[in-house]
């Protein structure tokens, strides 16, 4: 009924209020896990309890698709039972449960359903479950690089508990299983204290600010709404002018996934779980569990610092248990692209996920590709250092930068490819990749003709 009630009355839908609900709950659940009573319970009561609230949370907002999740986790616990920490139980929980997750979403798109739903909580779970197996596999061996590798089989009900923890089973972040029962066995901070960590103002912090991108995020959607850059009235603006609007309205999605990361990192800051050492001044930081560096996002000149900050444990995770593991394949291209394949498949089957990723492995690329050049050019040219140019070269590069996160965010949100395909033909697909291949194709060669120029006269 509250769903529906704040649903009407602020236009938007049920499972999106439903879903922002669930991930403000979380913070009187942890100021309730914080009394002494709790946070020094036995760790089969915490798990327990982890695994019952989440299990609340995910009926409140899918219903009976929660199945969904507990048959999963109790398939990867059984292979793991019985088959060890063993390549086999790697593999067939990875294919597994990815493969359960996908036609999870050709189920959806053949019933026409859209919106939130079970596959959502599923993402998270897919690689939270695959981390598992991937970490007992590493523990088997005596000289893993892997800091979260398991030395022992996880129990049914730890497995449990860090698949539905309250402060991740919905949107995440992701998190190890090691962490977590280092977490629970009050072993992750030290020193060991009977009372709940000083947490409340870090994370207090993060809830505010979240709150705040979350509020300019539905402000300017109201100005600037998904359906406005593929309607008729966007196709008749000017050239510059539309993207200039995609530049906006690309920037202003990311508050969206900004504002709920931040807000749903409250609570596990509060738990103690984002824990994180000390730095050098002695002050403790609670980013272990961060899923978005803001000044590093907001202040960052480059793709490089884009993906560094956004999505920050989804990224780690691919390049942890994907990239680096594909090093036998020899070809750090190929392993960047079967990487961001599965990071685009892991999120959907719809079209507008494949170009957006398509984009950021161009854009990621032809970035290297200028960077070398100019580090080659800056070596024969000598380039005045006048601050006022510097400073003008730096918004331009920034400009720039958004535009091109931007106009990738466009088929990432928009999914249907005659919905995107309408965006990018209005701007006359400037980031098509063969124009883009040419460009840099250009550059390259005459890079080379002033390397061989100056070498000849050396």
């Amino acid at each position: 009924m509250i769903a529906s009630s704040l649903a009407s009355a602020l236009g938007a839908p049920e499972g999106a209020i439903k879903l922002i609900l669930s991930i403000f709950i979380g913070y009187p659940l942890a100021f309730l896990h914080r009394l002494p009573l709790l946070y020094l319970a036995p760790p089969l009561l915490k798990h327990l309890l982890f695994f019952l609230e989440g299990l609340c949370i995910c009926y409140y907002n899918f219903g009976i698709d929660t199945f969904h999740t507990w048959l999963n986790i109790t398939i990867t616990y059984l292979v793991l039972l019985f088959c060890g920490g063993s390549k086999f139980s790697v593999i067939f929980i990875f294919v597994f449960n990815t493969c359960y997750l996908v036609v999870g979403y050709f189920t959806q798109i053949s019933q026409h359903e859209f919106g939130i739903s079970w596959t959502m909580p599923h993402c998270v779970l897919t690689l939270r479950l695959s981390a598992v197996a991937f970490d007992y596999y590493d523990g088997k061996k005596s000289n893993s690089p892997n800091p979260a590798a398991l030395s022992q089989r996880p129990s049914y009900l730890e497995m449990l508990g860090h698949s539905f923890f309250f402060g991740g089973v919905l949107v995440g972040p992701q998190f190890s299983m090691k962490r977590y029962l280092q977490f629970v066995n009050l072993e992750l901070i030290e020193p060991k204290s009977s009372t709940a960590p000083d947490s409340i103002n870090p994370s207090l912090k993060k809830f505010l600010v979240g709150v705040v991108y979350l509020g300019i995020f539905q402000a300017l959607a109201l100005y600037i709404p998904d359906t406005y850059i593929y309607s008729s009235d966007f196709q008749k603006l000017g050239y510059f002018t539309k993207c200039a609007l995609i530049l906006v309205w690309g920037k202003n999605a990311l508050h969206k996934y900004v504002g709920v990361w931040l807000i749903q990192a409250r609570s596990i800051i509060l738990m103690g779980m984002s824990y994180n050492g000390i730095d050098k001044n002695g002050v403790k930081k609670w980013d272990g569990c961060t899923n978005i560096k803001i000044l590093q996002l907001e202040t960052g000149e480059s793709f490089s610092d884009f993906i560094q900050a956004f999505n920050v444990n989804t990224n780690q995770w691919m390049a942890v248990y994907i990239y680096k593991r594909l090093r036998f394949l020899g070809n750090k291209m190929l392993s960047q692209f079967i990487t961001l394949f599965y990071l685009a498949l892991w999120h959907g089957v719809q079209s507008g996920y494949y170009m957006c990723f398509l984009l950021e492995l161009l854009e990621t690329n032809a970035e290297m590709q200028v960077q070398w050049f100019l580090s080659r050019l800056r070596q024969n040219v000598k380039i005045p250092n006048i601050f006022i140019l510097n400073v003008i070269g730096r918004i331009l590069r920034k400009v720039i930068l958004m535009f091109l996160w931007s106009y990738a965010l466009v088929s990432f949100v928009l999914l249907d490819s005659t919905l995107w395909t309408t965006v990018y033909g209005s701007v006359y697909y400037i980031e098509s990749p063969k124009p883009m291949e040419s460009m840099w194709r250009r550059m390259i060669n005459r890079n080379t003709s002033i390397e061989l120029s100056t070498q000849s006269k050396s």
